[in-house]
């Protein structure tokens, strides 16, 4: 597969997962399993709990936490070498900064709130019953999703293809 093929199938899988499901976080990880067969199914299940903005909480954007457990479990050294060498968690915390770095560049925020401005206009805060009730009334909110969705999983996996060659 060429380079935009792999990203095209990652950005498609997750559209569609988010589409047909309406949680971020798991969509991301189902879409760039469809072509990194590393990520563990676990992991996807446990993910659920980051949507929302991190448990519903309205904090992280689930897109990027799952960019972020994607990124640690490629390349963070294991803890049994981290604990004789210290040291090495440096390594660790460089490539999850890159990351970072790469995200805010390309999305402008990793926050759930701040994208949701940037798709709905506002806010909704999930942790607010109120709120929670007025985004539930959107009725194209996983589509709308979906587009951030979409573009954060092909710059993850993006991410991915070009860090390969630090492995």
């Amino acid at each position: 597969m060429t380079r935009e093929e792999i990203l095209d199938l990652c950005g498609k899988t997750a559209r569609e997962a988010q589409i047909r499901d309406d949680v971020c976080s798991r969509s991301t990880l189902i879409g760039l399993k469809a072509y990194f067969d590393w990520i563990p199914d676990e992991m996807i299940r446990a993910s659920m709990n980051l949507c929302g903005g991190a448990g519903a909480s309205s904090g992280s954007c689930g897109t990027y936490t799952c960019g972020l457990l994607a990124v640690g479990l490629k390349y963070n050294v294991p803890l049994e070498d981290e604990l004789k060498n210290p040291e090495l968690q440096d390594v660790n915390a460089g490539m999850f900064m890159k990351f970072r770095d790469k995200y805010l560049e390309v999305m402008g925020t990793t926050l759930c709130p701040e994208l949701q401005k940037q798709i709905y206009g506002r806010s909704y805060i999930f942790t607010d019953p109120s709120d929670c009730e007025e985004y539930w009334k959107v009725e194209d909110h996983a589509e709308k999703c979906a587009i951030v969705v979409e573009k954060a999983t092909r710059l993850i996996a993006e991410f991915l293809l070009d860090n390969e060659k630090a492995d």
